[in-house]
């Protein structure tokens, strides 16, 4: 599932990182092999979260500046179901610790909801 505001949705860039596929986005597939989370301010690595279609950075096309991603699973004894992926764009401040630690109690919620809808 991807979201974004309005006029990201309208301006038809959320698309393009719904199609995406994970095992193309380096950061992403850590989070599902390693099961750590993510914290990127300013992105050095214009290809961690890989290309779009049209081979242009992801990260460089949104203007991302700062990054959070984290693997979805309920407890570190379980496998990871998944990750969540938040950009932080424009001239937004970036995503602090304090947000990092909700996003990562999200993320366990929706590994929770994960495990009740689908079959281990």
């Amino acid at each position: 599932v991807t979201q974004g505001p309005p006029d990201a949705v309208a301006g038809g860039r959320v698309v393009p990182v719904a199609e995406q596929d994970p095992a193309g986005c380096p950061l992403v597939a850590e989070a599902l092999r390693d099961g750590v989370a993510a914290l990127r301010v300013r992105p050095h690595d214009a290809d961690a979260f890989g290309r779009d279609a049209s081979g242009a950075p992801v990260l460089v096309r949104e203007e991302v500046t700062s990054l959070l991603c984290v693997p979805l699973r309920a407890s570190p004894a379980e496998p990871v179901r998944g990750a969540l992926t938040l950009f932080r764009t424009g001239g937004r401040g970036a995503f602090e610790m304090a947000e990092a630690g909700v996003a990562d109690r999200v993320s366990r919620h929706i590994a929770l909801a994960l495990n009740r809808a689908l079959p281990q």
